[in-house]
């Protein structure tokens, strides 16, 4: 090997991102410049590089770039603006400085290493590795070939090596990955990458050596809590910064620990088993509705007196009209009954495993969610409703949440134990989720029992699931009417879409088609449960929805995952008591054939 071809040239340090995770402080500065250990971070990077002998370091800057402006007198460190910081994600800082990438170090501003991992002479291209033997959100190593080069990476696993971190390119590395950045640059989905799943893209070109690290080597701060985890002394240099804040940065700063639940992007339009769309698809007569639509529907408000859809809702169920409210999706539904019924400390009971979005509607109100069980059955799941009875007692909950049929695990409950719950807890709000609704024996009339007799509960429904209509965004609600007028304080000012209130209505009116397409449903559901049974280490749960939940007993349950969505099928993980199981939607009799292989050939190579 030419030593001297693997001279470093230069160390590129990105710095252009808001670092919205660490608000309120990164509404000040930037979050390479925060103090740690009594050291500013992307400071403590610069001095181990030029102690390395790197020759030049450049910076790439973005939000409050002025900020970094006195590091070019105290190091002598080049400046480069990321005039696209605020539209694209992190290649565009390296597009920024296509030219000055050749032998170089690729860094991250706040990164932290314990030693100096810096030389001015590097053996090879490489990315820096730490381990994990539980489960992280990372880019984790899943392929190794024989001369150490990295040959997968898939977001998210556990017992892995994940990438973090100092990286290395070669000249040729460097040339490879500027040219296809620069021939897909016109692509905005190019654009919107970080660099690390451009890498993945290419990786086949790109081939970068696994290099091991401790875990305590390098480390990355995503929030303030990490930071102060880390290092105690810096919540004073938080407060300190903090204390002259204005009155919309106290407002971040109340806020700035609230994580938004949020759906994983995707472009993939097949294969799609982890969102639990209705991948039957939706009556033909509702895609009549769009043909038929007038240009009186895009430009004028739907103010007239009578809701057609609510009159349809009404006449389906047998509920009064005044009984029932209409918002953008059951999930919109959940959000304005939390934000009108929840207060700071509140006690919210949810279930465990379930869906973590209604933690994040907790959250953002600064409630408390205390966790009840959902249990692991002979055959199936179940709710433990001798535990929820018991934390309603002790906490007193504003709030109680009961999923049925229950996500992920597909358990329903009965109508004793949900009126039993409610009867028993006048003081608290029972909402009773019922997303996965119609995919059972559909009956009204206890429902209309439950809300016309007691006036503390709530159940929410929407299109998106049954109907096959995700994308309409329509949930509607069941409710006493003193409940109904109080959450429809929070309800949107004009009604949701006209035409998507339309093609929620023409559903409703096709009896016919959706009883076939459930029954559809139901018999590949049953024979899909059968086939993952006869599966040595498979255990696959009955289940009232359009989903199946999955124990795996002997094999990686996220190398599982990886094995599928590389083979064009998504599927979703839950945890159950630190165990992460499989979640699989329900499609037509052709796809879950195609399933049952892949996930075949994924136990075999697990």
């Amino acid at each position: 090997m030419n030593r001297e071809g693997y001279r470093v040239d230069n160390a590129i340090i990105m710095a252009a991102g808001y670092s919205a995770r660490c608000m309120p402080l990164s509404n000040i500065m930037p979050k390479g410049l925060f103090k740690v250990k009594g050291e500013i971070l992307l400071e403590r990077e610069i001095r181990q590089l030029i102690e390395a002998g790197v020759p030049e370091i450049i910076v790439v800057t973005g939000f409050m770039a002025e900020k970094f402006e006195y590091l070019r007198d105290k190091y002598g460190v080049k400046l480069i603006h990321n005039a696209d910081f605020d539209k694209y994600n992190n290649i565009a800082s390296l597009y920024a400085v296509k030219e000055h990438i050749k032998n170089s170090y690729i860094l991250c501003a706040d990164n932290y290493y314990k030693d100096n991992v810096f030389a001015s002479v590097v053996e090879d291209s490489y990315y820096s590795c730490v381990y994990s033997e539980k489960y992280c959100d990372e880019y984790c190593v899943t392929g190794v070939d024989g001369d150490g080069y990295i040959t997968g990476i898939h977001r998210g696993g556990d017992r892995a090596w994940y990438t973090i971190g100092d990286c290395f390119w070669n000249e040729a590395f460097s040339r490879k990955f500027v040219q296809f950045m620069t021939d897909e640059w016109d692509d905005l989905a190019t654009r919107n990458m970080l660099m690390d799943d451009f890498h993945i893209k290419h990786i086949a070109d790109l081939k970068l050596k696994k290099v091991e690290r401790a875990s305590d080597e390098v480390l990355e701060f995503d929030t303030l809590e990490e930071l102060r985890e880390f290092d105690p002394s810096f919540r004073e240099f938080e407060e300190e910064n903090l204390k002259d804040s204005n009155a919309v940065n106290n407002v971040f700063r109340k806020y700035s620990e609230v994580k938004s639940y949020h759906s994983v992007p995707t472009e993939q339009l097949t294969g799609r088993l982890h969102l639990n769309e209705n991948l039957f698809k939706p009556s033909p007569k509702c895609l009549d509705v769009v043909k038929n639509a007038r240009m009186e529907d895009l430009y004028l408000y739907d103010l007239g007196h009578d809701d057609e859809l609510l009159q349809a809702l009404s006449k389906d169920t047998g509920i009064s009209a005044n009984n029932i409210f209409i918002h953008n999706g059951s999930s919109e539904c959940i959000k304005s009954i939390g934000s009108i019924l929840l207060s700071e400390g509140d006690i919210v009971l949810v279930p465990a495993p379930g869906w973590s979005y209604y933690k994040s509607v907790a959250d953002a109100k600064f409630a408390k969610c205390v966790n009840y069980e959902v249990r692991e059955g002979a055959d199936s799941y179940e709710y433990n409703v001798d535990d929820i009875l018991t934390k309603a007692r002790e906490n007193k909950p504003r709030l109680i949440v009961v999923t049925s049929p229950q996500m992920p695990t597909g358990c329903e409950i009965s109508t004793e134990s949900i009126e039993k719950i409610v009867s028993e807890n006048p003081d608290s709000v029972i909402l009773l989720d019922e997303a996965y609704w119609g995919y059972g024996d559909v009956t009204s009339s206890f429902e209309k029992h439950l809300i016309t007799t007691y006036a503390n509960v709530v159940i929410t429904r929407t299109f998106s699931k049954f109907y096959g209509l995700a994308d309409i965004r329509i949930g509607y609600g069941l409710c006493s009417y003193p409940l109904r007028r109080t959450i429809g304080l929070d309800l949107p000012l004009f009604r949701a879409s006209g035409i998507c209130r339309r093609i929620a209505k023409a559903a409703i009116e096709d009896r016919e088609y959706y009883d076939r397409m459930r029954e559809e449903t139901r018999e590949v559901r049953s024979w899909f449960i059968d086939e993952l049974n006869k599966l040595d280490g498979v255990k696959a749960y009955k289940t009232g929805s359009n989903f199946v939940f999955i124990k795996l007993d002997h094999a990686d349950a996220d190398r599982v995952r990886a094995y599928m969505e590389e083979n064009g099928i998504l599927i979703r993980l839950f945890t159950d008591k630190d165990a992460l199981r499989l979640r699989i939607t329900i499609g037509p009799k052709d796809l879950m054939e195609r399933v049952v292989y892949q996930l075949k050939r994924a136990l075999e190579d697990s």
